[in-house]
C-alpha cells in the first residue's frame, strides 16, 4: 500500500492498495471513516477523463466567476462538482430518493470528500506518478469504451454509467 498527503494542511491522504483482486484509488480525510471515495480502476480511468475539464472550472473558480457549476458523473453513483461559492473540488456519492419519479433526482449523500484547492493541485501531480507505479490503473479504460457497451441495451444495463435505472424500474 502506498500513501500520499494532500495539499498544506495534511488532513487528506490518497493511498493505493489492492483490494478484492484490483488496484484501487481511495482518497480520504484522515481520521474519519466517512468522508473517502473509492476509485477502481474503471472509475479512476473515467476521472482521469475528466480532469482537464475540472481545472478549467477550478480555474474559473479562481478567477472570480460567479456562475461555475460543473457536475460530472465518473461511474457508479459517484460525481465530482465544482461549483462557485464553495472553493473546493468535491467527489461524493450521490443516491435516488425512493419516491423518484426521475433519473435527474438524484441529491447528494454525505458519504465523499471535499479536496480544499491546493488538495485539488496535489492530486493532479499524483495521477502522473500513481499511473507510473501502477500500469492497471494506467492503462485502465473507463467501462464505457468496454465491448458491453457497444449497443444501447448493453450501455443502459451497465450499473457503473446507470447506477439509478434499478430504481425505477427501467
Amino acid at each position: 500500500m502506498k500513501t500520499y498527503q494532500l495539499g498544506y494542511a495534511g488532513d487528506r491522504m490518497v493511498t493505493v492498495k489492492k483490494s478484492e483482486g484490483q488496484m484501487v484509488v481511495t482518497v480520504k480525510v484522515k481520521n474519519d471513516e466517512n468522508k473517502f471515495i473509492n476509485l477502481p480502476p474503471k472509475r479512476w480511468a473515467a476521472f482521469r477523463q475528466v480532469v482537464d475539464d475540472i481545472n478549467k472550472n477550478v480555474k474559473a473558480l479562481v478567477e472570480g466567476d460567479q456562475n461555475v457549476k460543473f457536475l460530472h458523473h465518473i461511474g457508479g453513483a459517484y460525481y465530482v462538482s465544482v461549483t462557485s461559492g464553495y472553493r473546493c473540488v468535491d467527489f461524493r456519492k450521490w443516491f435516488q430518493p425512493y419516491d423518484a419519479k426521475d433519473v435527474g433526482d438524484i441529491k447528494p449523500t454525505k458519504h465523499g470528500v471535499a479536496l480544499r484547492l491546493d488538495e485539488w493541485t496535489s492530486l493532479c501531480t499524483l495521477v502522473d506518478t500513481i499511473n507510473a507505479s501502477h500500469s492497471t490503473l494506467a492503462t485502465a479504460l473507463p467501462c464505457y469504451f468496454g465491448d458491453d457497451h457497444l449497443n444501447q441495451e448493453g450501455w443502459m444495463n451497465c450499473t457503473e454509467c446507470h447506477p439509478f435505472l434499478v430504481n425505477l424500474g427501467q
